[in-house]
């Protein structure tokens, strides 16, 4: 593959992390000590995080902005990072020879910045990334592609030779439509990898599978 640039997604592509996604609300509400009940549970059926958070406001007078509560959960998501997950199978080995070609790397991840760089920093990969970036800095989903457009004008790599690496078929849809090369990874967490995999341009389940040029 003919790459100078690489933008990673966070969780079950750089890290085998979304175990701690599984039920992160729920498990949420009871480190805040609130216990949801089966109405509780229907009430916040199928709501997006800050549909969620501005009903629990109100809901459980919590006495806390949607932006308090996020900080909240990203600080519980973070001491579950660094006691509950570990990096990919051969990725810091891959970060090297990206490094040795000198391939400049970036995330873009539905993860709060603060949260991911703790557990990169515990691992010494922090260092290998010079553009950051998450859905909710940028204020889109991975549903559009402007988290993957300001990590690509930071690196400022040209699109045709900057790959995106992703395990989520709806992200890696997203940035195939968009112009860019995607690399799937497999994580059990995606449940159509057939689609995945016939979707982008390279599928692996592990990193030494890439032959980088």
């Amino acid at each position: 593959m003919d790459i100078t640039g690489a933008i990673f997604d966070f969780d079950g592509t750089l890290f085998d992390s979304m175990h701690v996604w599984k039920g992160y609300k729920d498990n949420f509400f009871n480190y805040l000590g609130i216990e949801l009940t089966d109405e509780d549970k229907e009430a916040f059926k199928g709501l997006f995080l800050q549909e969620t958070f501005l009903l629990a406001i109100e809901r459980f007078k919590l006495g806390k902005t949607y932006e308090e509560l996020l900080s909240m959960l990203f600080d519980y998501i973070k001491s579950r990072y660094l006691t509950e997950t570990e990096p990919k199978n051969d990725i810091i080995e891959f970060l090297e020879k990206l490094k040795a070609k000198g391939v400049k790397m970036g995330i873009a991840t539905a993860t709060g910045e603060p949260a991911l760089m703790a557990v990169l920093e515990k691992y010494n990969m922090a260092e290998y990334f010079s553009a950051v970036y998450s859905t909710y800095t940028v204020g889109a989903s991975k549903t559009e592609p402007k988290v993957y457009d300001v990590v690509l004008e930071e690196l400022g790599t040209p699109k045709e030779t900057t790959w995106v690496f992703e395990d989520a078929l709806y992200a890696a849809k997203t940035a195939k439509a968009n112009g860019y090369n995607v690399v799937g990874i497999y994580d059990k967490s995606e449940p159509k990898q057939d689609e995945l995999k016939a979707l982008v341009d390279f599928y692996i389940y592990n990193y030494n599978e890439l032959d980088i040029q």
